[in-house]
């Protein structure tokens, strides 16, 4: 295997404030949440699977942030290129294991391997494994046999896409969150025309918080227009 030269990636790379605080709860959701929000207990094992940008990374995260130095999170697609025996090394004394987008292992059987060893380990020092992909286990076609077999046996949940309503719902929350108190009418007038991704509208409510500041200016429709930061609306 080719390994690129330089340092590797920190083990732990968490965004600001992914924590279930700051988390929008949807009634899609709902039963996912009550399973892995649980307090200072370790939570339940899950298969979580969806579109880029819909909340995979920060609902594991936010497992991570309830159990501190007792998880491990690891942003696979940012490993692919190392070793594996280095980058899991002692993971398995973790409580809780988090792997983020799994499928990025696809074609590299190395790394399989090396997953479903942690899933064996896993079940004997009964650590609790959080694993998000793009796309159900059964659609892991390039994932050896017995990989897929393991990340099938796991509870799954799908994150579904969003809607016009939880996208309002999450420029509030974001928008107080950062301070800046959105009035009814620019709520609705982003909402409409925003993609339905909440990590885009996160970035969005980032980068007009700041380009508020830097006008001195209130947030208004007319602001909002004028600032050039909406992306048309998909659904």
């Amino acid at each position: 295997m080719t390994t690129p030269s330089g340092q590797m990636p920190l083990l732990i790379r968490q965004e600001d404030l992914a924590t279930w605080d700051n988390w929008l709860s949807r009634q899609e959701t709902s039963t996912l949440e009550s399973l892995l929000n649980g307090g200072n207990t370790p939570g339940h094992a899950a298969y979580i699977w969806g579109s880029a940008g819909m909340g995979k990374s920060h609902i594991l995260q936010a497992c991570c942030d309830l159990q501190g130095e007792r998880a491990r999170y690891f942003p696979l697609r940012d490993f692919v290129l190392y070793p594996p025996e280095q980058v899991l090394a002692g993971a398995e004394s973790a409580r809780v294991i988090a792997l983020d987008d799994v499928d990025a292992m696809d074609g590299h059987p190395h790394w399989q391997e090396a997953l479903f060893g942690l899933f064996n380990l896993c079940q004997e020092s009964g650590s609790r494994l959080l694993v998000t992909a793009s796309k159900a286990p059964q659609q892991l076609a390039e994932v050896l046999p017995d990989l897929r077999s393991r990340l099938s046996s796991l509870p799954v949940f799908q994150i579904p896409r969003f809607d016009e309503e939880q996208v309002a719902q999450l420029l509030t929350l974001r928008g107080d969150l950062a301070g800046l108190r959105l009035a009814e009418d620019v709520v609705r007038y982003c909402a409409v025309r925003l993609r339905r991704n909440p990590r885009l509208v996160v970035s969005f409510v980032d980068e007009l918080d700041k380009l508020s500041l830097a006008q001195r200016r209130a947030v208004t429709v007319p602001f909002v227009r004028e600032s050039g930061l909406l992306h048309p609306s998909v659904d």
